[in-house]
């Protein structure tokens, strides 16, 4: 029997084909092989159920009950690995060859420490901790980074606002005072009641501070997060500095672990906003970032709720007085949109992503791996909402009828809500979605309403070339309130005792059906248009405030009848 040759006397085939083919070429050959490993937590206690991947990769396995895994990575080339389970750190190790890897977890800590100081995006943009060093674009442009897009999103104005501190406090937008509520004692009631009307309307609009100057209120809960952590319901949002000032700014967000929700599944409405959060802030010389991803080493942490609606509940359901005010939240749960199986969370609508293969740009002194990813695992931080155009042409679709006889043409209109996860419009009671039909004949002059709905004084008295429309065929969709006490109808100041005179709002995936009559000529083609418009607040109120405010198109039909 010949002796066998050497390794080192054989001809090197393998070097050969590499040279031959090319690693690329050679890797898609060869495909993949799999890689073995253990997931272990403090003292090499196994860690069974964690979730391991290559970073950025879809696929995944989990760890079996000695902690160990099976993973099939790339043949050529250095693996980056993540793995995760719950109570950890997210934590990374390398595979390279064929011998096993270790993936070490640290536990987070897991108990709240209110002393923290929130972390400003913007203040400081280069401190060694601060959003904007890595998630922010370095090129000097906007980009779709979280801390980009955030900065161009109501959340990072919340705190503020012009028209929400001109509404808190009881002023212009120029910040002149409106009048303080008077009040006078009621023997039937034995309590003081407000005077109507005095809700400072003749000069400044509503205000909170007009009629309680000596209550905070919980505005701040959800407006000035950072600040109403020191008392929900004592918070200033005229004293909101610093961090604070940025609204619900990233650190805040990033910070929550829970949300606290009743057996129903809305928070409760004596927890407001941030009562309502469940928050873990770290101790002294450590980090902690929640988020939706489980393969981002470092401080991060996975989260599910960060991809679910529950996330926003706290500050989108509230009400006052036992009367509801804001609830896009419990109307979302409401609707088919709360499906876990066919619906859509609010991120789905509200986070969309945006193109992003990335959303880090790291500084050049900090060297880690960065995978490209799949755009649809980046949800956008630009979180659209009532102002942005193209979310609401996306929210409601118009139908037009129309049949001509008898001198006149009967119009049908159907506003569908096809693409709003909650009621259509929502949250703010000030808020309106307004339906204007038109008919018209060849030359343009407006047909006479025989019959059908007009729209109501609050629709605004006066010139509808300025947007008054009272009195115009249509529909004013919106939740009306009256003042419990004085009975004034609609009121804006829902701080105070309500009641709910009428909601004709549109349901999410419902639609509402209006019809109408107008006198025709006998001949020539007519015209018929339905318009749908978005309306911040009674029209009113935003010129006492000088809200420079135009309605905003979500829809438009026109029809030609012959």
């Amino acid at each position: 029997m010949t002796a066998r040759e050497p390794l080192h006397n054989r001809p090197r085939w393998g070097a050969a084909l590499l040279a031959l083919l090319g690693t690329a070429a050679l890797a898609a050959a060869f495909g993949r092989v799999t890689v073995r490993g253990s997931v272990v937590g403090a003292g090499g206690a196994p860690v069974a159920g964690a979730v391991v991947r290559i970073q950025g990769a879809a696929e995944y396995t989990l760890t079996d009950d000695q902690g160990g895994f099976a993973l099939s990575v790339p043949l050529f080339g250095a693996a980056h690995l993540t793995a995760w389970s719950s109570g950890y750190y997210i934590g990374s190790a390398t595979a390279a060859g064929f011998g096993e890897v270790m993936l070490t977890l640290d536990r987070h800590p897991s108990e709240d420490h209110p002393d923290y100081a929130f972390i400003s995006p913007i203040l400081d943009p280069e401190a060694p901790g601060a959003c904007a060093r890595c998630h922010a674009s370095r090129a000097g442009e906007p980009a779709a980074l979280p801390v980009d897009e955030w900065r161009e999103d109501a959340h990072a104005r919340s705190a503020v606002s012009p028209r929400f501190l001109s509404v808190y406090n009881g002023t212009t937008l120029d910040g002149a005072p409106g009048t303080p509520t008077l009040y006078h004692f009621d023997a039937d009631q034995g309590v003081d009641v407000p005077v109507a009307p005095s809700l400072g309307q003749e000069s400044a609009g509503v205000g909170f501070r007009l009629d309680f100057p000596n209550s905070a209120g919980s505005c701040a809960a959800c407006h000035v997060p950072v600040l109403a952590l020191q008392g929900a319901h004592t918070a200033d949002p005229n004293a909101a500095q610093g961090v604070a000032a940025e609204g619900v700014t990233c650190d805040f967000c990033h910070k929550i672990a829970g949300v606290r929700l009743g057996e129903e599944g809305l928070p409760s409405p004596h927890l407001p906003g941030v009562s309502s959060l469940e928050l873990l802030r770290p101790p002294p010389g450590e980090q902690i970032f929640f988020g939706p991803l489980d393969d981002t080493p470092g401080d991060d942490v996975y989260a599910p709720l960060y991809d679910q609606s529950q996330f926003c509940a706290a500050c989108h359901s509230g009400e006052f007085w036992s009367v509801s005010i804001y609830n896009s939240f419990g109307e979302w749960l409401d609707s088919p949109y709360s499906d876990p199986a066919a619906g859509k969370t609010c991120q789905d609508c509200h986070m969309p992503p945006a193109g992003a293969t990335t959303f880090v740009d790291l500084p050049p002194d900090v060297t880690q791996h960065v995978p490209g990813r799949d755009p649809a695992t980046i949800f956008s931080h630009r979180m659209p909402g009532a102002a942005d155009a193209a979310l609401l042409a996306e929210a409601a679709v118009l139908t037009v009828g129309a049949e001509r006889s008898d001198g006149e043409v009967s119009v049908t209109v159907t506003v569908i809500n096809s693409g709003a996860g909650h009621d259509l419009p929502t949250d703010s009671p000030l808020r309106a979605v307004i339906l204007l039909v038109e008919a018209a004949d060849a030359d343009g002059q407006p047909l006479a309403l025989i019959d059908g709905p007009t729209l109501p004084d609050w629709a605004g008295v006066g010139a509808p070339a300025d947007g008054y429309y009272a009195g115009l065929p249509g529909v004013y969709f919106a939740k009306i309130l009256a003042d419990a006490v004085t009975g004034e109808t609609p009121t804006s100041a829902y701080w105070r005792q309500t009641r709910l005179v009428s909601d004709n709002r549109i349901g999410a995936l419902e639609n509402a059906v209006s019809r109408y009559r107008f006198g025709a000529p006998a001949e020539g083609e007519l015209r018929v248009t339905a318009r749908l418009l978005l309306r911040r607040a009674f029209i009113d109120q935003m010129v006492l405030k000088g809200w420079d405010t135009p309605d905003l198109p979500m829809a438009q039909v026109t029809r030609g009848v012959p």
